[in-house]
């Protein structure tokens, strides 16, 4: 699948900068539509009751705006914002939104602040049922998707990761497929799958490798070797926690991911 349709979430701070640098480079790789969604919680008591935006939320959103249309000059682009701030309504509403574009591009939770919902990434990753690429703190610019670790377990989150990575990574100059477990079934009646077989099949100069987790834990192990061949890329799947409902976390693989990476992260759930 190409991409043709992108949403980048923007709160009206300076942490919109990396986020939008990235979505306008993917827009005009893939030669896609851009939507900017302004999406950040109300501080006015009495604004959240009566759902009508105060004088401070509206002049972020104007500013947001204005930051997009700059950094989107001559691109194919739309504007949403969701401008009642009600923490509630916005959690859902962004995951909404996230649901008719092809690929959904946040900055690292913790760029926000408050500004934002705290789960609202761990939500957009588990319920829109899209790719979400999430932009860490300190993001510096550089061609995405030439030097990519993939964490792989043979699970329905990492295989739909790898998946929508496909476009993302089409034209890398190394691929690392990182796994604890390993890349055949160890039954030997089993059908004899590989992933790096099935990766090589779309023409990826790829590479297995076993995860060594002496001494640490499997997604530090990843972000380890992602540091280790100074990736720029890292893909894996997005995992809820043990609450089933809407508003639970993420799991904690997930969670220590969105804290730690240094890197984009593409998460698929």
């Amino acid at each position: 699948m190409n991409i043709k349709d992108i949403l980048v979430h923007l709160d009206g701070d300076k942490v919109d900068s990396g986020s939008l640098a990235l979505a306008v480079a993917q827009a005009k790789r893939f030669g896609a539509r851009l939507t900017g969604l302004f999406a950040r919680k109300e501080i006015s008591p009495t604004a959240m009751v009566a759902r009508h935006p105060s004088n401070t939320l509206l002049a972020q959103a104007d500013a947001a705006r204005k930051t997009f249309e700059e950094a989107t000059a001559g691109l194919d682009t739309r504007w949403w914002q969701i401008i009642h701030g009600a923490e509630n309504d916005l959690l859902g509403e962004a995951v909404f939104c996230s649901h008719y574009v092809d690929l959904v591009i946040v900055s690292q939770p913790a760029a926000y602040g408050k500004n934002v919902p705290e789960t609202m990434v761990e939500q957009i990753i588990l319920n829109s049922g899209r790719p979400v690429l999430v932009v860490p703190v300190e993001y510096k610019h550089r061609p995405l998707g030439k030097h990519v670790v993939i964490g792989w377990r043979s699970a329905k989150q990492a295989a739909r990761a790898l998946h929508d990575c496909l476009p993302l990574v089409d034209g890398a100059e190394q691929v690392l497929v990182a796994s604890v477990r390993g890349f055949s079934p160890m039954d030997k009646t089993l059908p004899q799958v590989d992933i790096i077989d099935h990766l090589r099949v779309h023409g990826l100069p790829v590479s297995g490798e076993r995860v060594n987790t002496e001494g640490l834990g499997v997604m530090d192990s990843l972000l380890s070797r992602a540091y280790d061949i100074d990736a720029d890329l890292l893909v894996i799947g997005g995992h809820p926690g043990r609450s089933l409902s809407f508003s639970g976390k993420a799991g904690a693989g997930t969670r220590h991911i969105l804290a730690h990476a240094s890197i984009p992260v593409l998460f698929s759930c």
